[in-house]
């Protein structure tokens, strides 16, 4: 890993002079140019934890951190989450990103927090238990009229793609349109492998989704709020983390007001929408224990799996928590 300035022996590990900036830093050097979300998260959650260090430790340089102040934060994060302050989950993402930052900054685990649920005393449920928002493709229609009407027409088309297709937030906005169409129209299905997490490709990961009409009708609306020139959802001259902090950001007041707390819901919806199509019966989420259906264990797995690799997951346990509890 590079270092921006001096070596491991200075102030901050050579990444500023500032704490906050100095994980900032690193983490960029890390990562590179991309996964600007992910750096994005990491600091902020960071950020809690520099004002903690200055104003319980005095403490402005991460080499003064040892594990019994790690250990000292993670009581002071379950504190909250005991007092209701910050839900299960917030309080497992601020220790997991400061296990990422101090493994970067210092290039080992010695400062780590390798069982996060024991010390907070309670385990994240990554098991969903609402049905998800935009279930009923009725209830995206206000939506996706008021962000034309706002002019915001490519945040309307990745609103339909995450949908139709189950893409994420990346993957609708780096679709190559053209030859989805064109998969759609002579295939049948389309393979999602633009934008996949993990630097997939369809090449060596293919994910085949079922071209339906509405799968048809959202591209096609992509294709025509895509810029002059583009084959995805960016113009030429603008690069994907532009297009996050300008167009997508300006969209999510909007997004928001229209009850859809996250672009990622909706591949909860796609996945529960999904599994009602190969099964005949609605996920487990969406109706109550005393109204769920049982399937046999055969076909519930083999459902899930399908699914599964429709989202672009290795693992089937991702996909239960799209769908809730097993049936």
């Amino acid at each position: 890993m590079s270092k921006i300035n001096g070596s491991r022996d200075t102030r901050n590990y050579g990444f500023g002079r500032k704490l906050h900036y100095s994980m900032k830093n690193c983490l960029r050097t890390h990562f590179g140019d991309g996964h600007y979300a992910t750096v994005q998260a990491h600091s902020e959650r960071c950020r809690l934890f520099c004002d903690w260090l200055l104003t319980t430790h005095q403490i402005a340089d991460p080499r003064r951190i040892n594990q019994e102040i790690f250990y000292a934060y993670a009581a002071h994060v379950r504190a909250l989450l005991e007092n209701g302050d910050i839900s299960v989950s917030t309080a497992t993402n601020r220790i997991s990103s400061v296990n990422v930052v101090m493994k970067i900054l210092r290039g080992d685990t010695n400062v780590h927090i390798s069982k996060i649920g024991k010390v907070l005393g309670e385990k994240r449920c990554h098991i969903r238990t609402k049905a998800p928002q935009g279930l009923l493709f009725e209830q995206l229609d206000p939506l996706i009229e008021e962000l034309i009407n706002t002019n915001l027409h490519r945040v309307a088309a990745i609103i339909m793609l995450a949908r139709t297709a189950g893409m994420r937030l990346r993957e609708a906005i780096l679709a190559d349109l053209p030859r989805l169409k064109r998969e759609a129209l002579t295939l049948g299905e389309i393979n999602i492998q633009d934008g996949c997490k993990g630097g997939r490709s369809g090449a060596f990961a293919p994910r085949w989704i079922p071209a339906t009409d509405i799968v048809l009708s959202a591209i096609e609306f992509a294709i025509s709020a895509s810029p002059p020139g583009s084959r995805n959802l960016l113009s030429p001259t603008e690069s994907y983390v532009e297009f996050l902090r300008g167009t997508v950001n300006a969209a999510r007041n909007i997004v928001k007001g229209h009850g859809l707390q996250r672009f990622h819901d909706l591949r909860a919806a796609y996945a529960c929408s999904r599994y009602q199509a190969l099964t005949g019966i609605p996920a487990p989420v969406c109706v109550s224990d005393d109204e769920s259906s049982i399937l046999p264990r055969s076909c519930n797995r083999e459902a899930r799996q399908i699914v599964s690799r429709e989202l672009g997951h290795e693992r089937l346990e991702v996909t239960n928590a799209y769908l809730g509890k097993k049936s």
